[in-house]
């Protein structure tokens, strides 16, 4: 990634942004849990037995859909390359970005998944300060998961109407426009006899 600084504000907006559309929601779906209150040991483990059919549901919707937007992301990485008006080198370096914090959710997702396969309430010789703890632990990484989710989709929103507003209506002062200068730069030249 070079460091041209303006190229680095627009990636630092766009990353801002997600970045507190994620955390409104992530703390939204928290504060849900905290609201309902302390639970017992009991009533944890009856509550876990509730949710994780739910909760695996989610991971698994997380998984489909993060391979989702890597596929749709290689669909605006031709749709921008096959163009007659180019895109700046900041809009690829975004869309790297995009994809690396997608994967990240792929990954994190498929831990969880995983991790619901584990009959935890089956289990009789577990301590009751298990069960509360991990009842309060799928639902905070839940909320994460949801937030992240979130902010990929909010950062791949951005990139789209960008490639639509310089690709589709011509805008040509875009901050993901590449400029004239940069264009000459980027052509081959031919030498004229």
């Amino acid at each position: 990634m070079t460091n041209d600084p303006g190229m680095l504000g627009r990636l630092k907006h766009d990353l801002i942004t997600a970045c507190v559309i994620g955390t409104v929601i992530s703390v939204s779906i928290a504060s849900a849990a905290i609201v309902l209150g302390h639970v017992g040991d009991t009533e944890a483990r009856r509550l876990l037995e509730a949710i994780i059919p739910t909760s695996r549901l989610f991971c698994s919707s997380l998984l489909t859909v993060s391979a989702t937007i890597l596929a749709l992301m290689l669909t605006m990485i031709g749709l921008g390359n096959n163009a007659d008006r180019n895109l700046a080198d900041a809009h690829y370096h975004r869309i790297i970005k995009i994809a690396l914090y997608d994967a990240i959710l792929f990954c994190a997702a498929a831990i969880m998944f995983v991790l619901h396969c584990v009959p935890v309430y089956e289990s009789d010789s577990l301590p009751g300060w298990w069960y509360p703890t991990i009842y309060y632990g799928v639902l905070i990484a839940s909320s994460l998961l949801a937030g992240g989710a979130v902010a990929i989709v909010s950062l791949l929103y951005l990139a789209v109407k960008d490639v639509v507003k310089i690709v589709a209506l011509g805008q040509t002062d875009h901050r993901y426009a590449a400029s004239q200068a940069a264009e000459n730069d980027a052509s081959p030249t031919t030498d004229r006899a």
